[in-house]
Parts: C-alpha cells; structure tokens; sequence
C-alpha cells in the first residue's frame, strides 16, 4: 500500500470514527449580570441546589442566547448558566424545564444532568449538552458572556 493511499485510509476511518462534537442549539449573544447581592440574595451556593430561568429579557440591553438562559448552583457550589434549547429538539419555543437536578425537555423527556455543571443528556436521544456559557463573579454581579 502506498503512502498516499495509507494516509487517504486513516483519514476516512478517523473521519468516520469521530461523532460530530459541534453543538448543534444555534449560538445566539448571551450578555446578562445578575447582582446576587441585592435582587437575588437567597441564590448563594450556601442555600445549596438552585436554578433561576430567564426567558424573557428584564432589561432592553440583555441579551438572553437562543431559547433564554438557565442559571443554577451546582453540588459543586459553582454558577454556571447554559442555553434553555434541548440540543436535540432544537425547538426555542419549548425551553427545557428545570426538575431537581436536571432540566427536562417538555417535548423528547431528554434529562440534561446539572450537578456538576456540565448539562450532559442522561437519557433519551440527545449526544450533545446544554450549549453553555461563560459565568463570573465579580464583586456580587454573576455576568454571564458567550
């Protein structure tokens, strides 16, 4: 076998090998600060498990991603915040629901495991996570970027 057709063969079985990791929920802006210290001082990792659900825009500068932005503490005592849009039912209109510690899709029963973070499906059809987004904490304000 030749090099360029050993090279031609390694590139299709890795090809066909590797799942398409690309998150498919469309990336839509997400820019949003929530002062924890004085509109939502009861979401403190201290209170443990939490979610708060942003389907609407508060203010007309916020930019909420694309089917609005869910925010939990986890077990780990972190704020993360991810995109509301079941990644396998990409349907914006349907967001998915916060139940404990997962967030469900009303429409495929997807769970998305919130507990350490990283919204990953954990039952269901789905492959892919929540699309999530950047959190920090600066000085009792959560901003939250894509």
């Amino acid at each position: 076998m030749s090099i360029k057709r050993l090279i031609l063969f390694l590139l299709l079985v890795v090809s066909v090998g590797c799942e398409n990791t690309t998150n498919k929920v469309p990336s839509y802006p997400v820019y949003m600060d929530l002062n924890i210290l004085s509109m939502y001082p009861h979401f403190v990792p201290d209170n443990g498990y939490q979610t708060m659900c942003f389907v609407k825009k508060r203010y007309e500068y916020e930019l909420i991603g694309y089917a609005g932005v869910l925010v939990w503490v986890s077990m780990d005592g972190k704020y993360y915040a991810a995109d509301m849009c079941c990644s396998s039912c990409l349907d914006r209109n349907s967001p998915v629901e916060p139940d404990g510690l997962f967030a469900v899709c009303p429409l495929c029963g997807e769970q998305y495991d919130l507990s350490y973070g990283l919204a990953n499906p954990t039952q269901g059809v789905s492959r892919q996570p929540l699309r999530r987004f950047g959190t920090r904490m600066q000085g009792g304000i959560l901003q939250i970027r894509n």
